[in-house]
């Protein structure tokens, strides 16, 4: 008790624990993203396991994880997604143990407790891996430059290496935690420290050198996915990310950021070293936090601008982790902070000599003791708020395809049919769809193993790309067979109430949302949906299991029975 912030992020760490394992219980089944991971880890070479989106260490990690017999059910390859999570929150405490011999009590309370951490983090996909050995770095990086050598380097090096191989836009932080480390190395004259940091990036960069044909390969492909950087869409989706458990938490984000960087300055302005040493002042670790938190937000920004990508939540995480060690490396529960002459010794403990901090270091004064009071009150308090908000967000589902593929499996005929939309969805449904009746998307695709956004290309530049679909949907429906629909519920009620179908779009780009496929799968739905509403007798919604969950890939089912000769009948209703 003499020590509360030692308590406080113990109870924090077993309440995330807790979380983690609650999300665990109810995530379900995979979907389409991380359907996509688990058919690249089946390849059977490397050079086809590289040919995704993302590098190749989770791949190769699931191909492993299920050579070891730990992936037939999906709560079994979940249970890797949480091992990765919960190993996120243990290098938070890793990395504040080396940078101040501390608990994070800061990156518990704004990135571990965050759902969307937990969320996109556990997730069978490469952003909680990501995440994981950035925070690895950034506590390897800091032991070097607490005592430089060439088995530290190393370490720094790997943990470089696997950063980037975990997520490409990693590259970026890895470059800021590199380059940082190598100027608190410049500035205390050891230039040899300095040139083994800038290796360590070299390293890694080499390491994505084999992926560069891909890149060249694809260019003209993810020109479906490049809809353009937009400032608004870039703060909302930080909002969504970083704005837990309040939006306003932003803010908090913000200031300490502010606060970073500020001290980074003054840190910088400060009187340099006379002579190369090997101890690591108070000032250094603010200016490497500062540094570090600098250049990995402006690169995050760059990376976005360049590749033209729209922001997504869970694209935030590894900065997120990344930004929470830098601000519990700089404050780390201590306030006020100390004389930046405070010093490490090379062997990695706190130096007492000229006021060094340390967990027993004496408040002093009023001053002292009443700011740590009110630092821990306020990460006690954000902890009790997020509380509720956090199980409420996990009462979370990915999909509910799986439980669609499952009733249909049983369900379906041979001669029926069915149509699965948005295209996308299609991956999750291939996956969990044992049955013998056909089905396709909207467009039709030749191959749902992946993200085909090639193939759906070429079929956006194509002129009645859904003809073949509405061909089999009549044949069905003469035949007395049944034709099934696997689309959210919400746009089936609206699209049921056109007047009129919608009109074919023309070949991309469009005017106003270039190469995106949004708008075409949107109409070939609806033109579908309005086919349905011409030509079948009865058009029912199958009732979902009652559920107070919310759910990612959310799908309505449908069934579609008799054909209607008449060119204009009353729409039925989806009851």
């Amino acid at each position: 008790m003499r020590q509360p912030e030692w308590l406080a992020a113990i109870v924090i760490t077993l309440t995330v624990i807790g979380f983690h394992f609650y999300f665990l219980l109810h995530a379900g089944g995979c979907w389409r993203d991380e359907v996509n991971l688990l058919n690249v880890a089946t390849q059977h070479s490397i050079a086809e396991m590289t040919r995704d989106s993302f590098p190749l260490l989770m791949p190769l990690l699931v191909k492993i994880w299920t050579a070891l017999g730990l992936g037939a059910t999906d709560i079994n390859l979940r249970l890797l997604g949480t091992l990765i999570g919960l190993g996120g929150v243990a290098s938070l405490w890793l990395a504040a143990w080396t940078a101040r011999r501390s608990p994070p009590l800061i990156g518990l309370a704004l990135f571990a407790l965050n759902s969307t951490a937990i969320t996109f983090g556990d997730e069978l996909r490469a952003y909680g891996l990501g995440s994981l050995m950035i925070a690895l770095l950034f506590a390897a990086a800091v032991s070097f430059l607490k005592q430089p050598s060439v088995k530290r380097a190393m370490l720094t090096a790997l943990f470089a290496v696997l950063a980037v191989q975990s997520l490409f836009h990693n590259a970026v932080l890895v470059g800021a935690i590199c380059l940082s480390a190598a100027a608190v190395c410049a500035r205390r004259k050891n230039l040899y420290a300095a040139g083994q940091m800038l290796a360590s990036r070299f390293i890694a960069a080499v390491s994505l050198l084999p992926y560069v044909q891909n890149f060249v390969a694809g260019r003209e492909t993810v020109a479906v996915l490049r809809t353009g950087f937009s400032w608004p869409r870039f703060f909302h989706e930080l909002e969504n990310a970083v704005g837990f458990p309040w939006a306003s938490f932003v803010y908090v984000w913000a200031l300490l950021a502010v606060a970073v960087i500020f001290l980074a300055a003054k840190s910088f302005k400060g009187k340099p070293p006379e002579k190369s040493t090997e101890k690591i002042s108070v000032a250094d670790v603010q200016l490497f936090a500062g540094a570090t938190l600098l250049f990995a937000v402006a690169g995050f920004l760059s990376f976005l601008w360049l590749t033209a990508l729209p922001g997504q939540p869970w694209y935030f995480l590894p900065l997120m982790i990344l930004v929470a060690v830098c601000f519990d490396a700089v404050f780390a529960g201590r306030f006020p902070l100390i004389r930046p002459s405070a010093t490490f010794s090379p062997s990695g403990g706190e130096g007492r000599d000229e006021g060094a901090f340390g967990s027993s270091y004496p408040c002093g004064n009023n001053v002292c003791c009443w700011t740590k009071f009110i630092f821990i009150a306020s990460v006690v308090a954000t902890f009790f708020i997020s509380l509720p908000v956090v199980k409420r967000d996990l009462n979370y589902r990915f999909t509910n395809l799986d439980g669609w593929a499952a009733a249909l499996t049983s369900e379906a005929e041979p001669g029926d049919f069915a149509i699965v939309t948005p295209w996308f969805t299609g991956i999750t449904f291939a996956h969990y769809f044992h049955g013998a009746m056909p089905w396709t998307t909207l467009p039709p695709l030749a191959d749902h193993g992946s993200h085909r956004y090639d193939q759906v290309q070429a079929q956006m530049k194509t002129t009645n790309a859904i003809a073949p679909v509405l061909e089999k949907i009549s044949a069905t429906l003469r035949a007395g067979q049944r034709v099934w629909l696997l689309c959210p519920a919400d746009f089936v009620k609206q699209s049921l109430a056109a007047a009129a179908p919608p009109a074919d779009l023309p070949a991309p780009p469009l005017p106003q949302s270039g190469w995106l496929d949004e708008p075409y799968s949107a109409t070939w739905t609806a033109q579908t949906i309005y086919f349905f509403a011409q030509h079948g007798k009865s058009f029912r919604h199958i009732d979902a299991p009652n559920t107070d969950q919310r759910i990612a890939e959310n799908s309505g089912l449908f069934v579609i029975e008799g054909w209607n000769d008449a060119t204009n009948p009353p729409p039925p209703n989806a009851k």
